[in-house]
């Protein structure tokens, strides 16, 4: 069995690609309580490794930094084109 991270694989199929599903709002709650236990998972892994504690922040600070600056970056190219746009006009 291949360990998995906050989704299931089930529920890997169902937030992309089934919207209308009915087991979506449960899927959801479901995540959202592993995300609120995520909280203690990591005071556990610093009191007791923390080594992995700092994996795990780094991981999620890496990909919150990675999608703010995706953000920033597709602002910008936003912009260039309403420039373009407007020089063409």
């Amino acid at each position: 069995m291949r360990d998995r991270g906050i989704l299931t694989e089930r529920d890997r199929e169902i937030i992309p690609n089934e919207p209308n599903n009915d087991r979506r709002p449960e899927v959801k709650t479901r995540v959202r309580n592993r995300i609120e236990r995520l909280e203690e998972d990591l005071q556990i892994l610093a009191d007791h490794e923390p080594e992995l504690a700092e994996k795990l922040r780094d991981t999620i600070c890496t990909a919150t930094e990675h999608n703010r600056l995706e953000d920033v970056l597709n602002d910008i190219q936003d912009d260039i084109a309403a420039i373009r746009e407007n020089v063409d006009n």
